[in-house]
Parts: C-alpha cells; sequence; structure tokens
C-alpha cells in the first residue's frame, strides 16, 4: 500500500472544499488571475517630458477650469499691454518669458513665484513703467527689484561698450543691476567682503604673479562682475570688432586683467565680448561675427546667461532672469534718454 511521504501536509477534503465540482483553492486562484488580467488592462501612469511649446490650457491643466479660463485672460491682456508698448516683437518675447514661468512653476522647477497670478500682476506692473517712461513721464520704482542708482552713473561708459560689440546696451545695464543688487545684500556686506578679497586678490597678482588661493575666491571683478579668466580670452573678439587699440598689447596675465576689469568701461566692454560669443553661437553665427544684434528675446538671455549660462538654455526663470528681462527693456529707455 503506497503511503504519503511525511514531509508533505495532508488532510481528508471535506464537503465544502469544492463548488460544483471544482475546488474551491484553484476558484479562488482563479479568480486572482482574473482580477490581475482586469488591472493590467489599464495603462500606466507614465512620466513624460511636458509638450514641446504646449499652450496655457496644457500649462495649467491642474487648475480648476474658472481659475485657468480667468488667467489666459488677463495672460493676453498682459500680452496686448507689451504688444501696444513694442509690437509684435516685444510681445512675443513677453509672452516667451511668462510662458516659461507658468512653466517652471507647474512642472516645480526654479521660477520667480509660487504662483502664475503673481507673475501676471509684476509682468503688468514692469509694462506700466515702461508705458510711463515711453510718454516722458518719471515712472514709480518702488517696490520693483531695480537699482538705477548703481547703473545710471555708467550710462555712457555702457552704451560706448554694447555699440562696441554690437549688443543693446539695456542687456548690458540689466547685467550690471543684477550684480550690483546682489552686492547690496546684508546691507552691503556682501559687496564690502567682495572689494576687500578683489582688492588682496589684485595686490598678490601684482606682486608675486598670481593671486592664488585668495583668486579662487574673488575670480570676479569689476561693476559687471567679469571674471579675470575670461577677460583673457576675448582678445580675438574685441580685436575683429576694432574695439582695441591695434597699437596696443593686449590684458597678458591675471595682474593685468584685473586691472582692467577696475576700469567701468573696460568691465563693460570685456563683459560685452565674452556674452557676444554666447549670442553669436546662440543664433548660429560665427565666434567673431560683429553684425549688429537686435530682438527682445535678447534681454531675456543676456541676463539670464550671465549669471547661469545652462539656465539659459533651459529658459529658467530665477528672478535675476525674470526681472532682468524687465530691466534690459527699462534700461534701453533710460539710457537712451540720458545719452
Amino acid at each position: 500500500m503506497a503511503t504519503l511521504p511525511r514531509n508533505i501536509a495532508w488532510r481528508v477534503p471535506r464537503p465544502g472544499d469544492s463548488y460544483r465540482g471544482f475546488p474551491k483553492a484553484w476558484l479562488r486562484f482563479g479568480l486572482v488571475v482574473l482580477s490581475l488580467a482586469w488591472l493590467l488592462s489599464f495603462p500606466f501612469p507614465i512620466a513624460q517630458e511636458p509638450p514641446q511649446n504646449p499652450s496655457l490650457r496644457q500649462i495649467w491643466s491642474y487648475l480648476p477650469t474658472p481659475r485657468r479660463e480667468a488667467l489666459v485672460r488677463q495672460f493676453l491682456s498682459v500680452k496686448a499691454s507689451a504688444r501696444l508698448l513694442m509690437g509684435d516683437d516685444g510681445a512675443a518675447a513677453t509672452g516667451r518669458l511668462l510662458r516659461a514661468e507658468f512653466l517652471n512653476q507647474s512642472l516645480r522647477r526654479p521660477a520667480t513665484y509660487a504662483e502664475p497670478e503673481a507673475a501676471l500682476e509684476e509682468a503688468q506692473r514692469w509694462l506700466n513703467v515702461l508705458d510711463v517712461l515711453k510718454h516722458g513721464g518719471y515712472p514709480d520704482l518702488s517696490g520693483l527689484p531695480v537699482a538705477p542708482r548703481h547703473v545710471l552713473p555708467f550710462s555712457l561708459d555702457l552704451t560706448n561698450a554694447a555699440a562696441a560689440m554690437g549688443i543693446p546696451k539695456g542687456i548690458l545695464a540689466a547685467i550690471v543691476d543684477n550684480e550690483q543688487m546682489g552686492g547690496d545684500k546684508a546691507l552691503g556686506l556682501s559687496r564690502g567682503i567682495r572689494e576687500v578679497a578683489n582688492q588682496i586678490a589684485q595686490d598678490l597678482a601684482q606682486t608675486a604673479g598670481t593671486s592664488g588661493g585668495v583668486g579662487a575666491v574673488s575670480h570676479t571683478v569689476g561693476l559687471a562682475q567679469m571674471s579675470w579668466q575670461d577677460a583673457l580670452k576675448q582678445e580675438s573678439r574685441i580685436r575683429a570688432f576694432g574695439a582695441w587699440d591695434p597699437q596696443q598689447p593686449f590684458l597678458r596675465n591675471e595682474a593685468e586683467a584685473r586691472i582692467a576689469l577696475t576700469n567701468p568701461y573696460l568691465n563693460f566692454l570685456l563683459t560685452a565680448s565674452r556674452l557676444r560669443g554666447y549670442l553669436n553661437n546662440k543664433l548660429g553665427l560665427a565666434p567673431n561675427d560683429t553684425r549688429p544684434l537686435s530682438g527682445h528675446w535678447l534681454y531675456y538671455l543676456g541676463p539670464a546667461w550671465h549669471n547661469w549660462p545652462p539656465g539659459a538654455d533651459a529658459v529658467a526663470t530665477w528672478p535675476y532672469a525674470f526681472h532682468g528681462f524687465f530691466k534690459g527693456l527699462l534700461y534701453e529707455s533710460l539710457l537712451s534718454i540720458q545719452n
């Protein structure tokens, strides 16, 4: 008589263990399989990249419909204001900046504001300032993150340096404003520490030939915070533009670069040359192409790239980039009036 191995659990089937001749254990297994098959018939949510050039309704798909439609109307109103002030190109650039801000907000990327309403209201404030200026008035800049006291005293140098490198002067002025506003943080402590470090680094570079470890802390110099390393790389482009005396040697070492960058005009010229190299590349031009550049989107690219090059390519909208766009437009008008 055959016997079951002792290591196999066994019990005698009971009357309730089957249903219409099918073991209930099998039925339970079958139900589990069918349930899994039913669940798998639904598509799994897959994280996807945002659509290219998404519409506002796509960007704001997470918002309730009434709020979304109100925002669309507000956006169109802001864009209409920009068109009246700057024409189609200016309106397109303003809309592009705002769309980037909204998309960054929705994707939790770096953005200036947490909510789209705040960005639209601030954009309209900037446009109102530009409108007052356009009509010969004196705009109220209180509450806006702009520091003309650091920029306007150098209006002639800014204008000449930008013209020498064929870029709009407002872009260069916005960069200086951003950098000098950064120096105002902590009641000017940031600026004071930076200036002391720069002076120590310059003294070391002149006496020892290099600033050493101090230079690692203080490698950007002057009003536009241009790095002395980048300054040494600008010779070919600056000479191509005819912006350097052909009888004079170009900067040859750290000490000369640091001294040059303390001169406002040379600081702006070297900064403009570096920026021009990026813009030429961005626009598909040769590195030393000298044709004058124009277009409202440049007012975003310039300040954004100067502070954080990868961010400009990703259309990040940190405050220095978002406000830098409007600062550039503001200074383009202000410097034209002053000069």
